[in-house]
């Protein structure tokens, strides 16, 4: 079966790679601006259903039958999503709203497998892992993001880089922080019947 990763983080490719043997990569192009009054998880649902048709009607299918994988994985407070970072300062802003609070970090994962063009399984799930920052200072939350790339990142920051020096805990999966929640991919693996048939798990 044909494998596609409708994503462009480096992290999701390699616990992706961790897994399979091969697959390729598309890039969905969407509008990902959220709508008036939705709340972060449907937003996050949304995105990765339209991310997942993206692929379904491009050329990156390829041969059947395959199988698609996108995902949207956001940063929530007070019901707001707090999205990637328009700057330096933004970043600060972002970070300085989390500081010393608990927030959401919600992925929603979307799975399509594709016999044929008309036949096609299409499932969503969604993991929510709450996330604790440590209170710090504008020095502090400078040093954290001076030690990142934190231009790509939703909250302007990075669990699995530098993590200790911002967040003090979690509850929750931590691989849903990194943006790839495998608990939830393998039960909808397991939902689909595709389990052990295509991965190393």
């Amino acid at each position: 079966m044909h494998i596609i990763l409708g994503s462009s983080s480096p992290r999701r490719k390699q616990i992706l790679g961790g897994l399979a043997d091969g697959f390729s990569i598309a890039h969905p192009e969407i509008d990902e601006t959220p709508l008036a009054a939705e709340l972060p998880e449907a937003f996050a649902v949304r995105i990765a259903e339209e991310k997942c048709r993206a692929i379904l009607n491009s050329d990156a299918m390829g041969e059947y039958p395959a199988l698609a994988i996108t995902a949207d994985t956001i940063v929530a407070i007070d019901d707001s999503v707090i999205g990637k970072p328009a700057g330096f300062e933004d970043a600060v802003a972002m970070i300085s709203r989390l500081n010393g609070r608990t927030h959401r970090v919600i992925t929603a994962l979307t799975l399509c497998s594709a016999e044929g063009a008309d036949e096609r399984k299409i499932r969503t799930g969604i993991e929510t892992t709450e996330v604790t920052f440590k209170r710090l200072d504008r020095e502090g939350i400078v040093r954290y993001l001076g030690s990142i790339d934190y231009r790509d990142k939703a909250g302007s920051y990075a669990f699995q880089e530098n993590g200790s020096m911002i967040v003090a805990g979690f509850r929750g999966s931590a691989t849903n922080i990194i943006g790839f929640p495998l608990r939830l991919f393998f039960a909808m693996l397991a939902d689909m019947g595709l389990a052990g048939s295509l991965f190393h798990i």
